[in-house]
C-alpha cells in the first residue's frame, strides 16, 4: 500500500503533446512539467512524432503512432481561397468520432497497463478521439476520468456536424464521458458555467484553469528607440478563422484605399499565406513570415515596437487567446482589435495591462485608425523602461496554474472517495 507521503500518479491522455507546437500542445506540457515538483507522478499518453519528446524529471511519455497523421506543417497557412469540399467534410463525418480514430485505438491497446496504476486519468479535449481513448481507459481500470476541456465540444473549436445523426453520435459520446467524470477542467468560467447547465453537472466540480505563461521568460524593456515611420505592429502566432482576421484583412483594405495606414506595417509571423496577401493586395501592408520555431516566436514578441491582437467572438466569448498571455508578460504595447466589444481578451488587457492597450472593433475603420494613433501616441511619448508586470498576473503563470490543477484533483479525488 502507497504510503502518506508518497507521489501520486496521474496519467495524461492528449493527441498534442510537444514536439508538436501550439497552445494545445504547451498546455499539456506545462500541466505535465510543474505537477511532479507538487507531488505527481506523471504519465502522457500521446501521439509518435519523428522528434523526441522532451525530457521532464517524473514525466513518462508513451508515444502511439497515428497510421493517418500526414507529415505536413503543424498549421496549414492561412488562405481563405482554399476552402474544404463540402462534399469531403460530409464524408469525413462517417469517420466516428474524427480522423484520429486509429490513433485511439493504438493508444488504448499501449496505455491500458499503465492507466491501471494511476490515481486519476486527465484527458485533454479536442479531439474527440482522445476522451474515447481515456473513457476506454478508464473502463477498462476504473481510474477516476477528469476531462479538460480546451474548446466546446461543438462550435467553431470543436465539432460541427453537418449531418443530425453525426450530431447525435457526438452528443452521446460527450454525454457518457461526462456521466464518467469525476471532475472538469474548464478555460473560463463562461465554459464551466455552460458545461454546468448543459449537462447539468455540479459546477463545484469544475475547475477553471485557463492557458498562462512560462516566468522564467522575463520582461525585456527594449534598449532601442522604436521606429514610427512606418509603424510596424506584429502579429505573433497562429492564425485562426474563429478569430475572425477576414474582417480585419477586410478592413485593412478599405483603409489602405484611404491611405489611412500609409505609415503602418502589420508583421504576421506564423502561418499566414504570402499568396493570400499578395492576391487581396495588402503586400505593401502586410508582411508574412511563415512559420518559424518557438524560441523565435519569442523573440518576435521580444523585439515587436507593438503586439497585434484579433479577438473574434468565439474565442472572446469562451475563453483567452492563448497568445495573449505571453503578449502581455512582453511589457510590450498591444493593439487589440475585437470582432465585439468586451471580449474575455480586453477584460484580461484592461486589468492587467490598461496603460499600454489600445482597443478597436475589426469592422469599424474609424475605430482601428483611432486605436492605431493612440498607440502611436503612446510609443512616442513613452520610454521602454516604464513598462512593467503587475505582480498579481503571475496568478496566471504556468506553475501556479499547476498548482490550481493539482488542488482540483486532490479535490475530485477526495470527493469521489
Amino acid at each position: 500500500m502507497r504510503g502518506v507521503s508518497a507521489p501520486r500518479e496521474l496519467f495524461i491522455v492528449s493527441y498534442w503533446y510537444p514536439p508538436a507546437v501550439g497552445a494545445a500542445a504547451e498546455r499539456v506540457h506545462s500541466f505535465a512539467r510543474h505537477l511532479p515538483s507538487l507531488g505527481w507522478n506523471v504519465s502522457v499518453l500521446t501521439s509518435w512524432h519523428v522528434s523526441d519528446a522532451p525530457k521532464d524529471k517524473g514525466v513518462v511519455v508513451h508515444r502511439a503512432l497515428d497510421p493517418s497523421a500526414k507529415s505536413t506543417a503543424p498549421f496549414a497557412d492561412y488562405d481563405p481561397r482554399a476552402r474544404p469540399s463540402v462534399i469531403k467534410a460530409w464524408l469525413r463525418e462517417f469517420i466516428f468520432p474524427d480522423r484520429f480514430r486509429l490513433w485511439q485505438r493504438a493508444a488504448v491497446r499501449m496505455g491500458e497497463a499503465a492507466a491501471r496504476d494511476a490515481d486519476a486519468i486527465l484527458v485533454s479535449f479536442p479531439p474527440a478521439s482522445a476522451v474515447l481513448a481515456a473513457l476506454t481507459l478508464h473502463e477498462a481500470t476504473r481510474r477516476p476520468l477528469i476531462i479538460d476541456f480546451r474548446d466546446n465540444w461543438f462550435g467553431p473549436g470543436g465539432y460541427e456536424p453537418m449531418r443530425a445523426a453525426a450530431r447525435a453520435r457526438h452528443e452521446e459520446l460527450e454525454r457518457r464521458a461526462l456521466m464518467h467524470a469525476t471532475g472538469l477542467i474548464a478555460v473560463s468560467e463562461t465554459m464551466a458555467d455552460a458545461l454546468a447547465r448543459r449537462h447539468k453537472f455540479p459546477r463545484h466540480r469544475i475547475a477553471v484553469i485557463p492557458n498562462g505563461y512560462e516566468p522564467d521568460q522575463a520582461l525585456h524593456p527594449r534598449d532601442s528607440a522604436v521606429s514610427l515611420h512606418p509603424l510596424t505592429i506584429s502579429h505573433v502566432g497562429t492564425v485562426i478563422p474563429r478569430n475572425r482576421p477576414d474582417m480585419f484583412f477586410d478592413s485593412l483594405r478599405a483603409l489602405q484605399a484611404t491611405e489611412k495606414i500609409a505609415d503602418v506595417r502589420f508583421r504576421f509571423v506564423g502561418n499566414l499565406s504570402r499568396d493570400f496577401i499578395r492576391e487581396i493586395g495588402l503586400a505593401d501592408v502586410v508582411e508574412a513570415t511563415g512559420l518559424v520555431s518557438r524560441e523565435s516566436a519569442r523573440r518576435e514578441m521580444d523585439s515587436a515596437a507593438a503586439l497585434l491582437l484579433l479577438v473574434g467572438n468565439y474565442v472572446g466569448t469562451w475563453g483567452n487567446n492563448a497568445k495573449l498571455f505571453e503578449y502581455v508578460q512582453t511589457g510590450r504595447p498591444i493593439l487589440c482589435l475585437e470582432e465585439t466589444a468586451g471580449s474575455n481578451d480586453g477584460k484580461l488587457l484592461r486589468r492587467f495591462a490598461a496603460e499600454r492597450s489600445f482597443f478597436g472593433l475589426m469592422h469599424d475603420h474609424e475605430s482601428i485608425t483611432r486605436a492605431i494613433d493612440e498607440l502611436r501616441t503612446f510609443l512616442s511619448s513613452t520610454p521602454s523602461s516604464a513598462l512593467h508586470l503587475e505582480a498579481e498576473f503571475q496568478q496566471y503563470s504556468r506553475q501556479r496554474l499547476a498548482a490550481a490543477l493539482s488542488e482540483a484533483l486532490t479535490a475530485f479525488l477526495k470527493e469521489r472517495k
